[in-house]
């Protein structure tokens, strides 16, 4: 009889030492028929049936992260889907959308501490980007109908221009969100996670400003490391940074130094022999650009070919009759040139002041005269 009594005990303990697994409730009573499906990095994990309002699960977890939770009322057209960025643990989760306002975050109850920062950090990007949000919905419905596509082009632009204007006005918004955010929890892997997923193209300062303030162990998290990589090559380009090296040849087969180019302001050239508009540019580079005698003094022009056609990027030099410096390292895409100085497009401008220092990324070729004359004013 102990014996029994022994095992049952040990039974018990056994039971009550079992991890507890995900629990999952989805509700949604306003959607009679719907599909759940949970992705996490883009690969379906959950795809279950949604009836009467209501889903409950018990799934085996593979691992805690971040998930997209998305519902399909399948009632409706599919564009009516709701997506939701969620975290995952062994936890219970009872998860109610808003169906009358999918815009909203939905409210979730669980123990998982990453998921109830999770939940307060889209409650503040809610609150401040849901006016902006309903204005680009408003916009989106007017474009989509007949109406608008009976306007002229003209018309129809200033709409679209109009809608673009308000994407990144919430753009704004929401870096907003994300700097007070972090600024209130910078040891919090949240912020990290968010920003990982925004776009820093349009404000690289003001996201590695928000960067700077996340603790050493986040930095160096997946999603730390995944900003790092996105974000630095940004940072190097602004204004005010330290030009990336320039590697490769210049036609006599000797390596490019750039303490042969020594001007007040140097202007930095990307180009491509088989590129035409490139080409067309390269070859107007000293008469296309107006700078009084004064100004071209203190001006110099260095051409870096980012073709992988050694022979033709001479003949292109010797047709276009050019005397300012010209390199090349011959690799084509793979040049280290292309990804330090973040190329996307031919041709390229940048300025830099004689210390080597980014003074214009990216400028445009008929901007560049007047950029000169107004730096050399001043220095």
């Amino acid at each position: 009889m102990k014996l029994h009594s022994a095992a049952a005990l040990i039974l018990l303990l056994l039971a009550c030492n079992k991890p507890s697994g995900l629990k999952l409730t989805v509700k949604a009573p306003e959607i009679a028929n719907g599909i759940v499906i949970i992705k996490q990095n883009g690969q379906e994990v959950i795809n279950e049936p949604f009836k009467n309002g209501q889903l409950n699960l018990a799934p085996q977890l593979q691992s805690p992260g971040y998930y997209t939770l998305t519902l399909f009322n399948t009632d409706k057209a599919i564009k009516n889907n709701m997506s939701y960025d969620i975290y995952l643990d062994n936890s219970e989760y009872n998860i109610e959308v808003n169906t009358a306002n999918p815009d909203t975050y939905p409210k979730i109850e669980t123990a998982s501490a990453t998921q109830r920062e999770l939940s307060e950090y889209y409650a503040g990007e809610y609150k401040a980007t849901s006016r902006i949000v309903e204005q680009i919905d408003s916009a989106k419905r007017r474009l989509a109908t007949n109406e608008v596509s009976r306007l002229s082009k003209s018309e129809r632009n200033k709409l679209y221009e109009s809608a673009r204007a308000l994407q990144k006005k919430q753009r704004e918004l929401q870096l907003d969100v994300l700097k007070q955010y972090v600024d209130k929890h910078p040891k919090t892997a949240i912020g990290a996670h968010i920003m990982a997923n925004q776009y820093f193209v349009e404000d690289p300062a003001a996201y590695y400003a928000i960067f700077q303030k996340l603790s050493d162990s986040i930095k160096n998290s997946d999603d730390g490391l995944n900003i790092s990589n996105k974000l630095m090559p940004l940072v190097n380009m602004i204004a005010g940074a330290e030009a990336p090296q320039i590697t490769g040849n210049t036609p006599d087969g000797k390596p490019f130094n750039k303490k042969q180019v020594g001007n007040k302001v140097i202007l930095v050239e990307f180009w491509e022999p088989d590129n035409d508009m490139s080409q067309l540019t390269h070859e107007r580079i000293v008469p296309g650009i107006i700078l009084t005698p004064a100004d071209r003094k203190y001006f110099s022009v260095v051409s870096v070919s980012v073709g992988d056609d050694a022979a033709a990027w001479k003949k292109a030099i010797k047709g276009n009759h050019v005397a300012w410096v010209q390199v090349s390292d011959n690799k084509g895409d793979a040049s280290p040139n292309v990804s330090s100085w973040g190329i996307k497009k031919l041709p390229a401008f940048f300025l830099l002041d004689k210390n080597w220092k980014i003074l214009k990324p990216n400028i445009a070729f008929e901007e560049v005269d007047t950029e000169v004359h107004e730096y050399l004013k001043t220095h």
